[in-house]
């Protein structure tokens, strides 16, 4: 069976999920930093002159996050969106770099990419010789486009508030390779998404593997449609009580945290992205990426998926991901599962396992090359 995992998975077993210090502190700043600017609580941790201190390379700023307005006006969107560009170390016009598009997570934006350690990592896998040198692009992904805690995300997907996938094929990439220095093949492009950047990474790559070549997702939603036999989508996974969810509950738990005190229903996310009615389990349907392989016609080689997940998520993703392997693996198409078995759907888990997830993108991604001066 084409799928590899490197740590077992979580058993059947129930489980029980013990608060850890970060997670009462997480539940505080949720009910402190509700209306808050992700300035007051992201950027206060690394400035963009903080986090170039810290690394060879260098973050270009196309926000309105640091005094000045540079952001990109999206005619699509009707605004003006929220984008930060990571060039490697020595990067040079004359040489043609591969690409990686960085989805972040839900309740934060683009903050994350400066007030995380996450690129910090890449940039000393570079340095090291670990990873070959890469442009990296982080766009916003939240509804708004304001720089708040908790706002709505899209998924990156085009929904009911805005075609937002579009926006990123259409307007995101075209300036990137207009702009900077950027191999041609699918080869060379990688999408990388965590938690609900997960599922809009998963489900571009998919449609789009003719410019993508490889995608990495961390703890993300890769089957929406997730349920058993018994219409537990908290679940773990097995193959003989998998189901698909054939109707949308919007007051369905999809998940749970604080030992059960702070339930997560399912019209949270999906309202914003795929509206409310009849009709919002079909949209669902055309967008998850489980359903994916099937009307795309995913077949064997034509792309390179990795997918890494908390043996105890919140949120049941890792019963997704590896249910997504499974349906994949009926197509023959392989994927990688990678498994921090005692992880949790928290920042601990991501700051953990980001290392993880670049090595196996290293191998999955075109090196820079030279260019070849055009023939007069």
């Amino acid at each position: 069976m084409p799928v590899q995992a490197t740590h077992n998975a979580a058993g059947p077993a129930a489980r029980f999920r013990w608060p850890t210090a970060v997670g009462w502190l997480g539940a505080f700043l949720v009910v402190m930093g509700t209306t808050q600017p992700v300035e007051a609580q992201v950027k206060s941790l690394a400035t963009l002159r903080g986090i170039n201190r810290q690394l060879a390379g260098q973050v270009v700023d196309y926000t309105h996050n640091h005094g000045q307005d540079r952001r990109i006006f999206s005619p699509i969107l009707g605004m003006p969106r929220d984008l930060y560009l990571y060039l490697p170390p020595g990067y040079s016009p004359d040489k043609a770099y591969p690409l990686i598009i960085y989805l972040h997570l839900a309740n934060i934006d683009e903050h994350i990419f400066i007030g995380s350690n996450y690129i910090v990592q890449l940039d000393q896998m570079i340095q090291r010789g670990e990873f070959p040198p890469v442009v990296v692009a982080c766009p916003d992904g939240v509804i708004g486009g304001e720089d708040r805690v908790f706002d709505a995300h899209s998924f990156y997907v085009n929904g009911c508030h805005g075609r937002f996938q579009d926006h990123l094929v259409q307007e995101v990439l075209p300036f990137l390779l207009r702009c900077y220095s950027i191999r041609p093949e699918s080869g060379a492009h990688a999408l990388f998404g965590i938690s609900a950047g997960g599922f809009g990474a998963l489900n571009l790559a998919i449609k789009d593997r003719a410019f993508f070549g490889a995608v990495v997702t961390m703890a993300g939603p890769a089957n929406m449609r997730y349920t058993t036999c018994n219409d537990d989508c908290l679940a773990p996974f097995d193959p003989a009580t998998y189901r698909w969810n054939d109707h949308y509950d919007p007051k369905l738990v999809i998940g749970r945290f604080y030992l059960d005190l702070r339930p997560v229903y399912a019209e949270k996310y999906v309202t914003p992205v795929f509206g409310t009615g009849p009709d919002v389990h079909e949209r669902i349907r055309r967008e998850n990426p489980a359903d994916l392989i099937f009307t795309t016609d995913l077949q064997p080689g034509q792309l390179d998926i990795y997918l890494h997940y908390p043996g105890d998520d919140n949120y049941n993703f890792d019963a997704q991901a590896r249910s997504f392997a499974w349906l994949a693996a009926q197509k023959g198409v392989e994927v990688t599962l990678e498994c921090a078995p005692n992880g949790h759907h928290n920042l601990p888990y991501f700051r953990a396992n980001h290392a993880a997830a670049y090595r196996w993108l290293s191998h999955h991604l075109l090196p820079p090359a030279p260019l070849v001066p055009a023939a007069n």
